[in-house]
């Protein structure tokens, strides 16, 4: 590559970070709503899931009971 493309090349990488550079500012309560909402979510989950294991089992003992 000539020295030319290599400064085009990085003028345009340039240009193309300054142009993602605009973040999405978010503030703390939205970041905290959304923390509760995938907290509620995961333990209802897991919720589930121990009393999928519970009647699974209760199920498997009668049937060797």
């Amino acid at each position: 590559m000539s020295k030319e493309e290599l400064e085009i090349n990085s003028n345009k990488i340039e240009n193309n970070t300054s142009e993602e550079e605009t973040t999405k500012n978010l503030c703390v309560h939205d970041l905290r709503r959304r923390l509760k909402n995938k907290q509620r979510k995961e333990s209802i989950l897991k919720v589930i899931i121990f009393f999928t294991l519970i009647v699974l089992i209760g199920v498997i003992s009668l049937f060797f009971y």
